[in-house]
């Protein structure tokens, strides 16, 4: 009896899941473009070419921190790995220092590093790294070398304490 209200209350969730699903009506320009690209699919020796996209149609949907979004969804977040770590005006040991960082501070990477790099010791280590442009959670920005920020929270090896 108990097997027999299983099956019953088995069949009437997945009967309903199991029917058709009504598919899109997509124009006929469409539908013929897919169709070139199945048929180009079916056939080992062609190279698939992907319809033209009529760029009128396109939206871009700015996404920035003046938008009313917080760092956190616009930007990836690193933490500072040595303590007092300068934030600097410009990528350089030579420019500004603007702030000091404390260590495991949550910073925002604003997508910005250099193309070169900059050797330089940090203690017991000499590391070769480029510089990285972030922003503090009060809203500095600026350039930190890159061996001072890391994905995880932790403290960079070799440094003088």
């Amino acid at each position: 009896m108990i097997i027999l209200a299983f099956l019953l209350s088995f069949a009437i969730m997945v009967i309903p899941k199991c029917g058709c699903k009504k598919q899109p009506s997509v124009p006929a320009e469409e539908a013929a473009g897919d169709q070139e690209l199945i048929s180009a699919a079916a056939d080992t020796n062609a190279i698939a070419t992907l319809p033209k996209v009529d760029s009128s149609k396109l939206v871009t949907i700015p996404v920035s921190p003046t938008t009313g979004t917080s760092p956190a969804e616009s930007f990836s977040r690193l933490f500072i790995t040595i303590d007092g770590l300068n934030m600097r005006k410009e990528p350089g040991l030579k420019s500004e220092v603007i702030v000091k960082l404390p260590l495991y501070e949550e910073v925002y990477f604003l997508n910005e590093v250099t193309d070169s790099t900059t050797e330089l010791s940090i203690g017991y280590q000499t590391v070769n790294e480029p510089w990285v442009k972030i922003r503090t959670k009060k809203g500095h920005e600026g350039w930190v070398y890159g061996a001072g920020v890391n994905y995880y929270k932790k403290k960079r090896p070799g440094t003088i304490e």
